[in-house]
């Protein structure tokens, strides 16, 4: 369909009920990224819920995104820090003017706002979320995989508090309608960022937050809401195809197939200490649900190999705190302190090494050589550049750590990252190619690294001008692959 307000064609991928379908107009699911269906393997997943008659008859409505994903999907009220969702009023206008006016009029979708439901992924999800929040005379429930809640108004780093959030200041500025239902979902793995270094990662954070929000603003959280956070889902179509299910059960299934549902995990704060945020939850809330096995289709191995999730640990596994220090003021140059903190405190960076790899991998998976090939603006690395970066920056930081823990005494130069990217001839290279440089990269880190002794590790040498530890350099090379971990999240993942 041609889109006056995108001012671009638009295609859209239609799903229709059985044939033997016979109440019309049909409830609907609006579902942004359309393109990524097969990715789901959500005709599968419909072809099963059918068949065991687990959802009511519906029309799966889905436009796809394009180049302009990152521009289209936000908040209608406000483009980020960086200018991107400066689209978003213009998304929202084309959903409300003219998607939902084709469905009913081509595919005997309803116009009953009950009837509706907006759906999406990460940035999707946040466009989905803002859309039902702002306009419940046109849907009424909205579902949110990872949705991309730390859109804000302020850089980290850059003044940034939590109030610079943005759809939580929505929220809070606006009106709870009585009929709103809300189901929202995180991984554990979505990510590994932690602005605040409280143990609970970003994502599931700002999800919380938002929930706590939702419920300041008189939204019955027993009976309104279902939060479902996946121990060891990554933020990836494999998590969300796999979990699909328990959306379109809650969303079209009938009343009684709704409560078979496991339940979701209780609604709380993960923080090392309790104490230092509130709960979500009404004192009067019922004690922790049972978590039962949820029943999920196999991955479609059509579409790539399955992620494997790294091991989750829980309090009762986590490991004791790590005997390694942290390296103290006038260890390390001022610009690697942004690296160091990027690993919590109490957290081991060794562990850190041996998880990464998990997340690296589940970025990759499933991705074109072309995709991975794409920056995500003019000027800026591609996804192959940036990995190959990584593993340079790695062995040159190790390199040193070597250097310095053999006590070497010689002074070591710095490089310059962006020589290195545009002699690489990394996008030349296939995905497979670089993920195995990249491991063994690891491999040997890890090894090294584990080698060293407590003496060796207090070591210090100078490169790039300044002091360095070894112990520094053992925070610094996770700390560098966590902070392009988050870009990749923030600005190369929502484009994708």
């Amino acid at each position: 369909m041609v889109s006056s307000f995108l001012e671009r064609d638009v295609e859209v991928s239609i799903l229709l009920p059985p044939a033997s379908a016979a109440t019309v107009p049909y409830p609907v699911l609006y579902l942004n990224d359309g393109q990524d269906l097969e990715r789901l393997g959500l005709q599968a997943t419909l072809d099963a819920l059918y068949n065991r008659n687990a959802i009511r008859p519906f029309v799966l409505v889905a436009p796809h995104a394009n180049e302009q994903r990152v521009q289209e999907y936000g908040t209608a009220a406000s483009a980020d820090f960086n200018g991107r969702g400066s689209l978003a009023g213009a998304y929202s206008a084309f959903v409300l003017n003219e998607l939902l006016p084709f469905a009913q009029a081509n595919y005997q979708a309803s116009a009953k706002p009950e009837e509706a439901v907006m759906a999406g992924f990460s940035l999707g999800g946040l466009s989905a979320f803002d859309l039902v929040w702002h306009h419940p005379d046109y849907f009424m429930r909205a579902g949110v995989f990872s949705g991309s809640f730390w859109w804000r108004q302020r850089a980290v780093g850059a003044g940034y508090t939590p109030a610079d959030r943005i759809m939580h200041g929505l929220v809070r500025a606006g009106q709870l309608h009585p009929d709103h239902r809300f189901w929202l979902q995180t991984g554990t793995l979505d990510e590994r960022g932690d602005r605040n270094e409280n143990g609970v990662i970003d994502s599931i954070e700002d999800c919380l937050d938002l929930i706590e929000e939702l419920r300041n603003s008189g939204l019955n959280t027993q009976q309104s809401l279902r939060y479902v956070q996946v121990e060891g889902g990554h933020h990836h179509p494999d998590t969300w195809g796999r979990v699909m299910p328990d959306f379109l059960i809650w969303a079209f299934g009938p009343e009684a197939a709704a409560q078979q549902l496991p339940a979701p995990l209780p609604i709380v704060r993960l923080s090392f200490d309790p104490t230092l945020a509130p709960s979500i939850m009404p004192s009067s809330s019922p004690g922790p649900a049972v978590l039962l096995p949820l029943d999920l289709p196999a991955p479609d191995t059509s579409i790539g190999q399955p992620v494997t999730a790294a091991p989750v640990f829980t309090p009762q596994s986590a490991p004791a705190p790590m005997s390694i220090t942290r390296p103290a003021e006038g260890d390390f140059l001022p610009y690697a302190g942004g690296y160091i903190n990027q690993i919590p405190i109490e957290a081991n960076p060794l562990d850190a090494l041996r998880s990464q790899p998990a997340e690296i991998h589940a970025v990759f998976a499933n991705l074109k050589e072309e995709q991975a090939e794409k920056a995500y603006a003019e000027g800026k690395w591609t996804l192959k550049e940036m990995l190959l970066h990584q593993i340079d920056s790695e062995r040159v930081f190790a390199y040193r750590a070597l250097r310095f823990a053999r006590a070497d005494a010689q002074d070591l130069p710095g490089f310059e990252q962006d020589d290195y990217v545009a002699n690489s001839g990394a996008n030349a290279r296939a995905i497979a190619s670089l993920l195995a440089e990249y491991d063994a990269t690891r491999a040997a880190t890890l090894a090294l690294f584990g080698s060293f002794t407590e003496e060796q590790l207090n070591r210090r040498g100078t490169a790039n001008g300044g002091p360095v530890t070894v112990r520094a350099l053992l925070f610094i090379i996770p700390g560098h692959e966590q902070h392009h971990l988050t870009i990749i999240r923030e600005r190369y993942l929502p484009i994708l």
